[in-house]
């Protein structure tokens, strides 16, 4: 099971920006003849001309040579279709600019920076998402709509209880929303700060250890570490051995009573709230038998059954290909919430959370820098498994008006195309944007 937490993370390999003489920084709308040169360059690079020995300085080749480079520029265009032309330069300097590439079937971001010596090689490039197209919201609506599976979004003012939502999809219809989840967690673990119940800065143990998911999981076991430690790991890149001890910490009947708190409208479904290693062993054919019992429990039961089950929903019982190679029980073993319930959480956590949780919120915008810069605050919470994502965002425009963007979609026979969705939504939050 793989959570969400950069979500792009099939643009990673792309984050690059290996500078061997930084440009300087200076107030520039004119777009240089060397800007102008290389932009067309980096058409042809993403096009599949084999010029990176002349076109990328020496520092970036090292870093990635040209086979690794090509082979990340034939996955972006099976995702996207062939890049067609240069859409736009927005020039920062004479050397640096951010690049809008239009692909086949949506327009990218590039961030390139050159040499500040002539031959002006490439020395930083950087691909920071898709946004599809689509001219308005219901655009946008009718695309994630026409996606294969089920799917469950909702756009929604929070100034006024009573005003309609700007778009939905089955609002309330009944979803997997994965590392989305841990905002419950984020939200008990600011109560009880704010109630003087802990401080941030506590240190607790770190335990028990999940499959890997950001880089707790290779820490010494039973690490010393803070609470704000933990929660920053959880929710900046969906850590989930910080994520399991942060449950261990705060126990369930706190979270249980947060669930609740936040108007979930069938709490019991996250009674109790998994671990993350316990919802991937009791998927592990080993284990049929005790998945049974546990899907057959009522809640409290089931809280008895993790406590019988939790010594042998070990790590090592895990088959990743099991994890990773297909939807497995999402419909059955995950973490349910509908698009109104999670919609209603984050608006507990604008109204009630604290300033420390609210800034952790924005560590990662999880569709780019570029998306969230359009934004005055820009909070965001992912969750990816096979067959499922869910991208959620907490809003307040430049103008100071309070938004909640839940998008969520699930399919239990196929694992998702999760760069579909990613443009979809990232075209849907600057349409938002533009109100």
């Amino acid at each position: 099971m793989r959570f969400l937490y950069a979500f792009a993370l099939y643009l990673l390999p792309f984050t690059l920006a290996f500078v061997s003489s930084p440009a300087t920084a200076q107030t520039q709308t004119i777009i240089s003849p060397q800007l102008s040169l290389r932009a067309n360059d980096v058409l042809r690079l993403l096009q599949g001309a084999e010029i990176e020995a002349e076109v990328f300085d020496e520092n970036f080749r090292n870093a990635v040579p040209p086979a690794q480079f090509r082979a990340l520029v034939q996955q972006m265009s099976a995702q996207q279709g062939q890049p067609l032309a240069i859409s736009s330069i927005e020039p920062r300097n004479a050397n640096s600019a951010i690049l809008k590439v239009r692909y086949e079937k949506s327009t990218g971001a590039v961030n390139i920076d050159l040499e500040n010596d002539p031959p002006h090689r490439i020395s930083g490039l950087q691909l920071t998402g898709f946004e599809a197209d689509g001219d308005s919201i219901g655009d946008v609506m009718a695309a994630i709509d026409a996606l294969p599976g089920r799917q469950g979004v909702l756009v929604q003012s929070l100034d006024a209880s009573d005003l309609q939502p700007i778009a939905a999809l089955d609002p309330d219809g009944r979803y997997a929303i994965a590392s989305a989840v841990k905002l419950y967690i984020l939200a008990e673990l600011d109560r009880a700060i704010q109630a003087g119940e802990r401080q941030w800065s506590d240190v607790v143990q770190l335990g028990p250890k999940s499959h890997p998911s950001g880089i707790s999981q290779n820490w010494p076991d039973g690490s010393p570490v803070t609470l704000h430690t933990l929660a920053t790991l959880m929710i900046s890149i969906s850590d989930n051995s910080a994520t399991d001890t942060l449950i261990r910490i705060i126990g369930q009947d706190k979270l249980a009573q947060m669930v609740t708190a936040t108007g979930h409208h069938n709490p019991d479904e996250l009674r109790p709230l998994l671990m993350t290693r316990q919802a991937s062993a009791l998927k592990m054919p080993v284990h049929a038998e005790r998945r049974e019992q546990y899907l057959n429990a009522g809640p409290a039961e089931r809280k008895q059954l993790l406590a019988d089950f939790d010594s042998v929903l070990t790590l090592d019982s895990l088959d990743s290909r099991t994890l990773t190679h297909r939807p497995n029980f999402i419909d059955q073993l995950e973490w349910f919430a509908t698009p109104t319930d999670v919609i209603k959480l984050l608006d507990y956590l604008r109204r009630n959370a604290s300033e420390e949780s609210r800034t952790i919120l924005t560590i990662n915008p999880g569709i780019g820098q570029g998306a969230a810069d359009k934004w005055d605050y820009f909070g965001y919470k992912g969750g990816s498994e096979p067959g499922v994502l869910s991208f959620n965002f907490l809003l307040k425009s430049k103008s100071g008006e309070n938004y909640a963007v839940s998008v969520n979609w699930n399919n239990e026979e196929i694992s998702l195309q999760e760069s579909d969705l990613l443009a979809l939504t990232t075209r849907l939050v600057n349409l938002l944007a533009e109100q």
